[in-house]
């Protein structure tokens, strides 16, 4: 009894399935029936040529009343470097599919683009044709650029080297060796795969020019999200070691931004000049954005934003900076202060020999972004304790502290946030602009002794004689059509 159960329930939906099947199966060869498409054109970020993009995904979707046979699924010109996947089969040219009634279909769509010879990315289209069995044709048109790189596999730097204006992917970090500089040029892009360093024993100069920077940034160039590429992302690459044989080292015009951490400055010798950085960003990094044990370091005229950790955290020796913005807006995770001033290293002293912050910003989300976990180390170093700010806007509490010298204390608590400082602080699509709004108390309160060496700020805008703007940007008034408005 129970077999029989078992038989007739299987050929009761058997009979179930067969209906259905016929109801679907009334294939039409109607020509005003088409297809519809998730989007008219699939496009890719800029690729690497050589290198496979990531893949794209669309739909095709059957919203007739009748199924559809589609006679061809092609190519256009199969020379371009696209290939595509639909239902499961891989190739430039597929035939006999079909889609019923209410039902789609993925098509996953890859593309390599070849070497082109040219410093500039090198525009790549094509279409992939849809043929029905009534012989409509419809088309989604593809889209991609590819640029030309070089690739640095494990490069070791054994000798001086100069790297000129290009675009270099790096592989398994990049080394340069103790006696060795690498020289990086005007126009000089280099894009760090996933956890990739730079680590420097000899010497970096980054030569970048206000028009021609030279980048360090991870080598994603696709989007996480239509609005969120992952460029925009930290942690794409892991960061700049400057290790404490390393001295001598210059970052003039460079942008760094979207590693793990960003400049890390081992301890060293405290008589040389270990770094210096000029006219530079350094943004968007999950640890400390730029980090000096027992250095001396020299910073103007840049921004250091953005870190999950310190946007900058000094921990004993010399260092100056003149007319920088150091602001933490970070929001990916918990993260410290702005500015963190440190003279030990696990209860050793590291004395604080200067840090001199001068004509600077010091702002963030946090209602104090300056720390100092700084002690007289028993008495038992002298000249240990040494820092002061001069003419700056700083984001801390107002304790009459004589170290501080003419500065004005961001303490607004009907404008929190520092928001009323900069032009754009997006905490949900990332985007941040730290250009100074009108209303911002940075305005102004720069001093001359300190200007009179920076005449321009970090876009190339003269700065007045007399009581320039504080921090790395010079205010300047935005047409009304592109005012920002939050």
């Amino acid at each position: 009894m129970k077999k029989l159960l078992r038989y007739l329930g299987i050929i009761f939906l058997t009979s179930v399935i067969l209906v259905a099947c016929n109801e679907d199966d009334d294939f039409s060869s109607d020509p005003s029936l088409r297809l519809a498409f998730s989007c008219d054109t699939l496009s890719f970020d800029t690729l690497f040529t050589t290198i496979g993009s990531p893949t794209g995904i669309m739909k095709v979707y059957n919203r007739n009343g009748s199924a559809l046979r589609i006679q061809n699924v092609s190519l256009k010109n199969a020379d371009k470097g696209f290939r595509v996947n639909v239902d499961g089969q891989y190739s430039n040219s597929i035939e006999g599919l079909e889609i019923r009634k209410g039902d789609s279909l993925y098509v996953f769509v890859e593309v390599t683009p070849r070497e082109n010879g040219a410093d500039t990315p090198l525009f790549l289209s094509d279409s992939i044709c849809f043929t029905l069995e009534s012989g409509v044709q419809q088309y989604v048109t593809l889209l991609a650029y590819g640029r030309d790189v070089q690739f640095l596999r494990g490069k070791v730097i054994e000798r001086d080297t100069l790297l000129t204006k290009g675009h270099y992917v790096v592989y398994d970090s990049l080394y340069v060796k103790d006696g060795a500089t690498l020289s990086l040029s005007e126009g000089c892009t280099l894009y760090f795969h996933a956890k990739t360093e730079l680590k420097v024993h000899g010497t970096l100069h980054a030569n970048g020019t206000l028009e021609e920077p030279v980048v360090f940034r991870g080598d994603r160039t696709d989007n996480m999200f239509d609005y969120l590429p992952y460029d925009r992302i930290p942690g794409q690459w892991g960061g700049i070691t400057f290790a404490s044989t390393s001295n001598g080292n210059v970052l003039r015009h460079c942008d760094i931004h979207s590693a793990n951490y960003g400049l890390f400055v081992q301890q060293g010798d405290t008589t040389k000049q270990r770094l210096t950085i000029e006219s530079s960003r350094v943004e968007n990094v999950n640890g400390n954005a730029l980090e000096t044990v027992c250095s001396r370091v020299d910073v103007s005229n840049s921004l250091i934003a953005n870190a999950g950790g310190n946007c900058v955290k000094i921990v004993g020796g010399s260092v100056r900076f003149l007319h920088c913005t150091i602001s933490n807006f970070f929001v990916f995770k918990l993260r410290d202060v702005a500015l963190a001033l440190h003279n030990s290293i696990d209860g050793a002293p590291a004395p604080l020999y200067e840090a001199t912050f001068a004509n600077c910003i010091i702002a963030g989300s946090k209602e104090d972004e300056v720390m100092g976990y700084l002690s007289n180390l028993g008495d038992t170093v002298e000249n240990c304790i040494n820092y002061r700010f001069v003419s700056s806007l700083v984001n801390t509490i107002d304790d009459d502290n004589e170290n501080f010298i003419d500065v004005v204390y961001d303490n607004n608590e009907e404008t929190p946030f520092a928001k009323e400082h900069f032009r754009l602080i997006d905490n949900k699509e990332f985007n941040y602009d730290f250009h100074l709004t009108d209303s911002t108390t940075a305005r102004g309160i720069a001093s001359s002794e300190y200007s009179a060496s920076i005449r321009y700020d970090l876009d190339g805008v003269e700065r007045p004689m007399d009581k320039a703007d504080a921090g790395c940007f010079q205010y300047v008034e935005l047409p009304a059509e592109d005012e920002t408005v939050e």
